[in-house]
């Protein structure tokens, strides 16, 4: 049986000017034997949210966010740390700097950060689902504990 991967996205997205959302690329993770492999990134980012916890650093001159969460039910007491991931993202963003936020597919926890951030610019929920699964594909945001949070979001952290 052979897959088809047409609708598997590329390992980035950009979703907004200078917002782009996407994965870890296999070959760009730490070998748990400790070798650290060198991958080189095509696109040039300076502010980088780092959700996947063996994602190797990503690199030289690149403010790097790490905080490494499973892609399952939302943990209400990481819910703070989130916030301000969420916050730096925003910030760094609107500073004018090419921001990625990436987890391991690039998929879930990256479009909760991405959804959070837009929802800091003031786009109305309904839009942030659109614009993410329009530029990131149809799987995005399908943890209904995240998207369920983001719908119900109200400023409280």
């Amino acid at each position: 049986m052979t897959r088809d991967y047409a609708d598997v996205p590329p390992l980035y997205s950009e979703i907004l000017p200078g917002l782009w959302q996407g994965g870890t690329h296999d070959e760009d993770t730490v070998d748990r034997a400790g070798k650290l492999p060198i991958v080189s990134h095509q696109i040039e980012f300076e502010a980088v949210v780092t959700l996947d916890a063996y994602a190797k650093p990503f690199g030289w001159y690149v403010k790097e966010y790490r905080f490494c969460f499973p892609d399952s039910e939302l943990n209400q007491e990481h819910l703070a740390e989130i916030e301000r991931i969420a916050d730096w993202a925003f910030i760094e963003w609107k500073a004018g700097l090419n921001t990625l936020i990436r987890c391991q597919a690039g998929l879930n926890r990256s479009s909760l950060i991405t959804g959070l951030v837009l929802l800091r610019d003031r786009m109305r929920i309904n839009d942030v689902i659109k614009t993410i699964r329009r530029n990131r594909g149809e799987f995005a945001l399908s943890n209904y504990s995240y998207l369920n949070y983001l719908t119900t979001w109200r400023r409280k952290y």
